[in-house]
């Protein structure tokens, strides 16, 4: 009896075994088959291979992230750098700013499939570029940090494999100012450009002969202190041990405007030097004693004063001298000279009690000190930047020299005016 029972079981699982297994006919909305022409459509569904597009996917499918020409001659990425707006140059920090337009073109034929049939070309966005098609990664290399901020960056693909590349940058570049003519300075402002991925040989830049500086760009510096002269844009190779770069190298020479500075500065400092003058069209009395050596001394504190602003404008960090203080050493020595010759006159009237003499000085001093003073500064005029150490120290020299003879002068004097007196 229980062997009878168990082949029953047997031959039930071998006839309904499959259908067990197998999941209930549905209908493609999902519902459950019951009639016979839902199980006939849900079965020929099950069954049917889903048709893929390949023309579809293929013009959005990763093509090889490697470089267009792997394994032969460097890529040529022509680059074109144009001057947006810009923002003023800061000589004491060391760095300028501008807006400017980074434009890259390349060749690679892969893209081509990522361009509708009916259309001639395409527009990527940054991210879309990176996830679809292979790029240089040229970047701005002598920024500050975080000195670069990108605005927009776009990519435009063609049929034909071009790919153009503009990229809009806000930059803070880090510049070593050459000040020594300053404020009548030149100065050559950098953006250099390099790849940040590849080395010279997998990436070469080339100049992009339509690049051009826009008219836009030359008229935004009418806002600020400066000049624009002439660009150029070169590109050249690298070589530092095993880094080896090819860079581009697009150049702005810009010339300062003094104007703002003559006002502020120089002919600040110019009426300082005049207003000691002063000190010898005072009477040579005991009651103009005090006005005499206060005007010298306030004159010299407020030159030392508009130095200390004129120092808060240059390199904190530099070799050497500029012209501006060049100019105004000079100054200083003139004001120091008027305190020595004041301080003279005072002892040859009031210590040597020859009062003849010392307003014999005041008269020589009324008439020699606008001369040496006029010439001093006139020689500052003439001074270029290559020599101004010299220069400075030649001109103290023959001021010092002039003042020494002046002085001994007086002494030989002084003794002949006390040998008449006995």
């Amino acid at each position: 009896m229980t062997l009878h029972i168990v082949c029953q079981v047997a031959c039930l699982l071998l006839l309904f075994g499959p259908a067990l297994g197998r999941p209930e006919p549905t209908c493609e909305s999902g519902s459950r088959a019951t009639s016979p022409e839902l199980l006939q459509h849900a079965t020929h569904a099950a069954t049917r291979v889903p048709v893929i597009n390949f023309e579809s996917s293929a013009s959005e499918a990763l093509p090889n992230v490697d470089r267009p020409q792997a394994g032969g001659p460097p890529d040529l990425i022509h680059i074109g750098v144009l001057l947006k707006d810009f923002y003023g140059a800061d000589l004491h920090n060391e760095q300028w700013e501008a807006d400017i337009v980074v434009m890259l073109q390349w060749y690679d034929p892969r893209v081509s499939g990522l361009v509708p049939k009916d259309q001639i070309g395409r527009t990527l966005s940054e991210g879309q570029a990176k996830d679809l098609m292979w790029t240089p990664d040229v970047i701005v290399t002598n920024t500050e940090l975080q000195g670069r901020s990108v605005i927009s960056t776009s990519f435009h693909i063609s049929v034909d494999g071009m790919v153009n590349k503009t990229q809009r940058l806000l930059v803070k570049i880090k510049e070593n100012f050459d000040g020594k003519e300053f404020p009548y300075d030149q100065q050559a402002l950098h953006v250099l450009l390099a790849s940040a991925s590849y080395m010279t040989d997998d990436v070469q830049l080339v100049p992009m002969v339509t690049a051009n500086l826009s008219d836009i760009g030359a008229s935004s510096f009418d806002k600020s202190d400066w000049t624009f002269l002439f660009h150029d844009l070169k590109v050249f190779e690298e070589s530092v041990g095993s880094l080896k770069k090819s860079r581009a190298q697009f150049v702005m020479h810009v010339l300062r405007d003094a104007s703002p500075y003559m006002s502020s500065t120089i002919f600040p400092e110019i009426m300082i030097v005049v207003l000691s003058f002063t000190v010898f069209l005072f009477p040579v009395n005991p009651g103009f004693a005090m006005p005499r050596v206060s005007s010298a001394v306030i004159a010299f504190l407020s030159m030392l004063t508009i130095s200390t602003r004129t120092s808060a404008m240059l390199p904190e960090v530099r070799r050497g001298l500029v012209w501006m203080e060049l100019f105004e050493v000079v100054c200083k020595m003139l004001l120091f000279i008027v305190i020595m010759l004041n301080i003279l006159v005072e002892t040859v009237f009031h210590s040597w009690q020859q009062p003849e003499l010392a307003k014999q000085l005041v008269f020589e001093l009324r008439l020699a000190f606008p001369v040496v003073a006029g010439l001093s500064l006139a020689a500052c005029s003439v001074a270029t930047g290559k020599h101004l150490e010299l220069f400075c120290d030649a001109v103290r020299s023959a001021l010092l020299l002039v003042t020494a003879i002046f002085i001994l002068s007086v002494f030989r004097r002084s003794r002949n005016y006390a040998s008449m007196q006995k």
